[in-house]
């Protein structure tokens, strides 16, 4: 109990100073309900509807209205536009007003019906990967829609059944699968990913500020003196407060999107808050190896954010994991998000069983110890000596 006694010394201290510090109140309260907030709005849809198109209609026909209503029709996309000619819908996609122009040529119904192949022309915005993505998909929907149509019809009047013609136009039918987002849902993989990212950012830039602030203003010493030269009691004492009220905003944040926003979740609740809890330490552990390594309280912050940002892009969220050479493949490994969002993802949209996401969880713990271990001698030091080599 004795020893116990420093640590809730300090963490009450923590607690005073939660409330006294701006900076230190921004990170660890406001900014986490605003992250919750903007991202459970910004993809409250899942998926973009009614992007804006532009269709130049060259033959003015029944059949061309008809094409005209149909992709007016697909919930990606809307027709709002109707331009003279293919180069005013181009000007159109240029300036932004439009994220494609499909224009129908002269005699398209009376090419159809002599029996003719017609090409309706599909321009779309491809710097813009989403919406363009979209807009090319919804486009190749319709026509293919129309095609078959048409072929069937054909065939229906040379006798043929409806269910012979159809195998006669797509002998080979696909039957897809899609693994990293089954729901084919922006909303729920991009806000597992972006919620749980800013989550960690938040948590890093807490845990550097509450050591760092200690020591720019050379409080180190005077913190050894309450534990006697106990390490272990300052930082337990010191990240105690942070790590329950992360949990309890962690909780919160999963809450809003498996309650409030009803994401699917299939799997084991126990499992990814235990993950969640893991996630927290082992951000904690990082942010004291940062602090031991850096000579500047600045120094501290710069490489602990940067961490903490950069591991979005190691996690298979921007691009999968198994398509990096090598050595990024081995890097990843060391970013604790890499492993809770595999977690989550297992748990949540896959519903994995546990057994199967006990490996994220062992490298989690293990994120937890190596890093703060690393730092123990030099961290130590640094508390001895009170201050950053570099009051800046």
């Amino acid at each position: 109990m004795s020893k116990l006694k420093p640590s809730l010394r300090i963490a009450k201290r923590e607690v005073a100073l939660l409330f006294n510090s701006s900076s230190t109140f921004v990170f660890a309260i406001v900014l986490p309900f605003v992250s919750i907030l903007f991202f459970n709005t910004l993809l409250s849809e899942g998926v973009a509807r009614n992007l804006p198109i532009a269709v130049v209609d060259l033959d003015h026909t029944a059949i061309s209205r008809n094409v005209i209503a149909q992709l007016d029709a697909a919930p990606e996309i809307e027709v709002n536009y109707f331009p003279l000619n293919q180069q005013k819908g181009e000007e159109l996609v240029r300036l932004g007003k439009v994220y494609g122009v499909i224009t129908i040529p002269q005699n398209f119904e009376a090419d159809l019906k002599s029996g003719k192949q017609v090409h309706i022309i599909n321009q779309y915005n491809s710097n813009l990967l989403l919406p363009g993505g979209l807009e090319y998909k919804a486009f190749r929907k319709v026509i293919g829609t129309i095609s078959a149509g048409i072929n069937i019809e054909k065939q229906r009047k040379q006798g043929v059944s409806i269910q012979q013609a159809k195998v006669n136009y797509q002998p080979i039918v696909s039957n897809n699968h899609v693994l990293s987002n089954p729901y084919t849902n922006y909303s729920y993989y991009l806000n597992t990913g972006f919620l749980a990212m800013f989550f960690q950012i938040f948590v890093m830039l807490t845990t550097i500020y509450c050591f760092g602030a200690d020591l720019k203003y050379s409080k180190g010493n005077k913190l050894l003196n309450i534990t006697e030269g106990n390490l272990s009691a300052i930082i337990i004492g010191k990240v105690l407060p942070y790590t329950v009220w992360f949990l309890l905003v962690g909780i919160m944040t999963l809450f809003s999107m498996y309650v409030w926003q009803d994401f699917p979740f299939f799997g084991n609740k126990l499992a990814v808050l235990v993950g969640l809890l893991l996630l927290i330490i082992a951000n904690q552990s990082y942010a004291l190896f940062f602090i031991a390594v850096s000579s500047s309280f600045r120094e501290a912050l710069t490489i602990g954010s940067g961490f903490a940002a950069v591991s979005l892009s190691f996690s298979g969220i921007t691009f999968p994991i198994f398509g990096m050479p090598k050595v990024l493949q081995w890097l990843s490994q060391i970013f604790p998000f890499t492993h809770f969002f595999e977690l989550l993802l297992d748990q949540s949209q896959r519903g994995f069983p546990v057994f199967y996401s006990l490996k994220p969880l062992i490298i989690l713990v293990v994120l937890c110890i190596v890093p703060v271990s690393l730092g123990w001698f030099k961290l130590k030091r640094l508390f001895s000596k009170g201050v950053f080599n570099h009051n800046i």
